[in-house]
């Protein structure tokens, strides 16, 4: 390996959304994350709840986009 063009691997704080904190190491200081193992349904075995900061966005999409037809023809009734 080359001498001084590595960037610095330390002590790095990992911060989630759920207030949940631990430590590791990474080439940044301090990570920020919206889903950790103890927030995430896979890991917790709450399957019917999402977890996410970002909630209300895909409401927001349906409602921008509702009855938007994306030039698809609908069947002509008889």
């Amino acid at each position: 390996m080359k001498k001084d063009i590595h960037p610095r691997y330390e002590e790095c704080k990992v911060v989630c959304a759920c207030g949940n904190t631990f430590e590791t190491r990474s080439t940044s200081k301090e990570l920020k994350v919206v889903v950790c193992n103890a927030c995430h349904p896979f890991y917790t075995g709450k399957k019917g709840r999402f977890v996410s900061a970002e909630a209300g966005r895909l409401e927001k999409f349906q409602k921008k986009y509702a009855g938007v037809d994306y030039g698809q023809r609908k069947e002509e009734e008889n």
